[in-house]
Parts: C-alpha cells; structure tokens; sequence
C-alpha cells in the first residue's frame, strides 16, 4: 500500500488474482440448492404432465382398437353368415 503522506513509498505491484474474478453477485450454497430444487421440481411435473398425456392417447387409442376388433367380428360373423346360405 503507499502512504499518501510518505513520499517515499512505492506502489508494490500485485499479482492479479488467479480464477474468475468476483461480480459481487455471488449466491449461497443454500440459494443454489433452493433454485436446483425449483427447477427440477419443474421438471419433474412437465415430464409427468407429458406421460400422463401420453397414457390417455395410449388409452383412446385402445379403446379404438377393440371398437374395431368387435366390428371385425361382426363383419366376420356376416360373411360366415352369407356362406352357409341362412
């Protein structure tokens, strides 16, 4: 450090400082962990909407299937139906 009032004192050149300097706007470990947690619980919920959605389209999409299927059957039915001559 120089003294202002010695004016024999030198200014001592400092080594910078290693690193990422410092912003000043540093968080705590507790308000990252708080915000990992926000965003994972965010996550998780957006995932769990998107399956969710994805098992009622399953879902639809069976219930379609087996419509068909008896219809199927039914027209099987009428074609047996229509061979045997009743």
């Amino acid at each position: 450090m120089v003294d202002p009032y010695d004016p024999g004192t030198i200014a001592m050149p400092l080594r910078p400082r290693r690193g990422r300097p410092p912003t000043g706007k540093a968080k705590s470990a507790a308000e990252r962990m708080r915000a990992y947690r926000a965003r994972h619980v965010t996550v998780r919920s957006d995932v769990l909407r998107s399956v969710i959605a994805q098992c009622q389209e399953i879902q639809q999409l069976l219930e379609s299937n087996q419509a068909l299927r008896h219809e199927l059957d039914a027209a099987y039915a009428e074609i047996a139906r229509l061979r045997s001559g009743h």
